[in-house]
């Protein structure tokens, strides 16, 4: 019976001895406004951006066959989408002939495009400018003439990022491991 007694005085006591300790605990949180967002801070490792899909997915693929959990997050960036497109295909036999030619070179996402002759093909879905390209010229490449053309739409940005850390020293070092594993990356705070 003691204990219950002794129990809510020490709640009374610590009152007491938290406002003596107040005032140096008032300058610690002080120091914390300043010093609680660093404290309280989470930070994560970031990989990318990335501005297709696949980029992002093949790091992912490599960070979680290594052990290390990734959440991926997309974000519209403002910049325009581009169609990479083979045109003046005479007749829809000879599209859909390109079309599996293009699919057995790697390239799954081609279709015709138009109902009308000449009909064209688009490779893909419209990409930001630098996937476009990229594709364009892998289609150049393999002998095809094509032309990349700007697309309703805005284009997205992948990024990734793995751990949530205390302190961005722990993510550093994390982040120092992982580019040993030929993956750059960046310290970023999440909290």
């Amino acid at each position: 019976m003691s204990l219950g007694p002794i129990a809510a005085p020490p709640a009374a006591v610590e009152r007491p001895a938290a406002a003596p300790a107040t005032p140096p605990a008032s300058p610690k949180p002080a120091a914390q406004p300043s010093g609680a967002p660093a404290a309280g801070a989470r930070y994560a490792i970031e990989f990318g951006p990335f501005m297709t899909a696949p980029e992002a997915e093949r790091v992912e693929r490599q960070l979680s066959e290594a052990g290390y959990p990734t959440v991926r997050f997309r974000q519209q960036t403002g910049a325009a989408l581009y169609a990479v497109l083979i045109e003046k295909i005479p007749s829809a036999r000879d599209a859909q002939a390109l079309v599996a030619a293009l699919r057995q070179q790697g390239f799954a996402d081609a279709f015709v495009v138009g109902e009308r002759e000449p009909l064209s093909v688009q490779v893909g879905l419209p990409l930001p400018l630098r996937g476009a390209v990229q594709t364009a010229e892998r289609l150049r490449a393999s002998g095809h003439q094509v032309r990349v053309a700007a697309q309703p739409g805005e284009a997205v940005m992948f990024a990734l990022r793995h751990g949530n850390f205390a302190t961005s020293g722990e993510a550093e070092a994390k982040g120092q491991e992982l580019m040993r594993l030929g993956l750059g990356n960046q310290v970023v705070r999440v909290k």
